[in-house]
């Protein structure tokens, strides 16, 4: 597995183009009123070709191209808690979202420290997860294994679908724990995880002793199809790492994920593309720029995002950071293979963002060149080459080859 560092290249092929696909701008400027209209997550349904978005309390999909959004369920004005049809059931913050094949909708209830999901018919219903005492309360938090409503979890963050859409992992974020939820018993069960210590064979390097503390996003990566292969990425809040988790072993790598020694930035979320490349989303501090409180999405070295960052309110409750607002996805259309990245950038002016690449012009002359004359002297006489044991490369080649497997699915 590379890192985030990895591959090196992308900024002097691509250039960045970001449109706005919803912008949701309240006509009064109070925070609360930001609040209600912020759009603080995006899950693209790869399977179903749609986005669906958190909007204040409320959740909504729409269908690409098209920018209209149409509610799932809940209301942007009024947060709570009621299971119901659509606009009479009631959300607090959403953070982790799934779709299964059969177009239910599972999501984590943050501050109502549950499981719940939609139905085809757009009925809420609590799945996992107490529910609360009284109707205005939030949910009881707590941590405990057990079948359906009998567990407890705090601060549920991230989930993603396994094994065929029978499991589901669930990051849960102040427990400090990965649970997993059989669909079919509803029992819930923590994941047990341990660090591998052995030494990296390519460089002599011994792993740094960690811990997974207050995780957030988590995504599934499988491979070769074998779901006793498949991992999963989950950010811990505490450094500046992403766990790859073996799902069967309970074993994990840490990647570090710092790419500029002179920024101090922390990931907050993430997405893998369909190599296992990361896309990172970054908040912290930067030392080199004029703006210091700063938020960014990168691929490998280049910067696919940035803007400030700023603090909204929640429902005039609390404060919440920026950083809890910033959400990546990364869609791939299941008919054209067209992948495109969405942010959801939380702010005064909220806005569900597009990211597409597009190859530089300079970029498409050495291909040009490459076609009239596809001998490799006269491209090694155009491009930066390395050799090493009487044996020549070139690095832009490679990637050449990399970007055309689907590393980068960009369209």
């Amino acid at each position: 597995m590379t890192s985030a560092v990895d591959p090196p290249l992308l900024s002097h092929l691509f250039d960045v183009s970001t449109t706005v696909q919803i912008s949701n701008k309240p006509a009064n400027t109070s925070p609360e009123a930001h609040a209600k209209h912020a759009i603080t997550m995006v899950y693209a349904d790869c399977v179903h070709n749609t986005v669906v978005v958190c909007i204040g309390s409320s959740l909504q999909v729409c269908d690409p191209p098209e920018a209209q959004a149409r509610l799932l369920a809940g209301s942007q004005q009024h947060n709570g808690f009621r299971d119901g049809l659509r606009a009479d059931a009631r959300l607090s913050t959403v953070h982790g979202v799934a779709v299964d094949r059969n177009k239910i909708v599972i999501f984590t209830d943050w501050m109502n420290n549950c499981i719940r999901e939609i139905g085809a018919s757009g009925h809420v219903r609590t799945v996992y997860g107490a529910q609360p005492v009284l109707p205005h309360l939030h949910g009881v938090s707590g941590f405990r294994d057990g079948c359906a409503v009998e567990a407890r979890f705090c601060r549920p963050w991230g989930l993603c679908l396994y094994n065929e859409d029978r499991e589901i992992v669930v990051v849960d974020g102040n427990n400090s724990s990965i649970r997993r939820i059989d669909r079919c018993s509803g029992l819930v069960t923590t994941m047990h995880i341990v660090q591998d210590m052995s030494i990296d064979v390519s460089t002599g390097v011994v792993p740094r002793p960690t811990q997974l503390f207050y995780p957030s996003t988590v995504r599934l990566s499988k491979s070769g199809g074998a779901s006793e292969d498949s991992h999963i990425y989950v950010v811990s809040g505490s450094c500046l790492e992403v766990f790859r988790i073996h799902l069967a072993t309970g074993v994990f790598q840490a990647i570090p994920c710092m790419h500029n020694p002179h920024v101090a930035y922390r990931p907050v979320c993430f997405d893998i593309t369909p190599k296992r490349q990361l896309i990172l989303g970054y908040t912290g501090y930067d030392l080199d720029r004029a703006r210091n409180d700063i938020k960014g999405v990168w691929l490998g070295d280049m910067e696919l995002f940035s803007t400030n960052r700023s603090v909204i309110y929640y429902m005039s409750h609390s404060k919440i950071e920026i950083c809890a607002c910033l959400c990546i996805s990364l869609g791939i259309d299941a008919r054209t293979s067209a992948a495109t990245l969405w942010i959801s950038d939380a702010q005064a002016e909220s806005r569900l963002l597009r990211v597409r690449l597009r190859l530089k012009w300079n970029f498409l002359r050495v291909l040009q060149l490459a076609v009239r004359k596809p001998s490799h002297s006269t491209l090694f006489a155009l491009l930066p080459t390395n050799t090493y044991n009487s044996h020549t490369h070139c690095p832009l080649l490679d990637h050449i080859v990399t970007l055309l497997e689907g590393v980068v699915a960009f369209a």
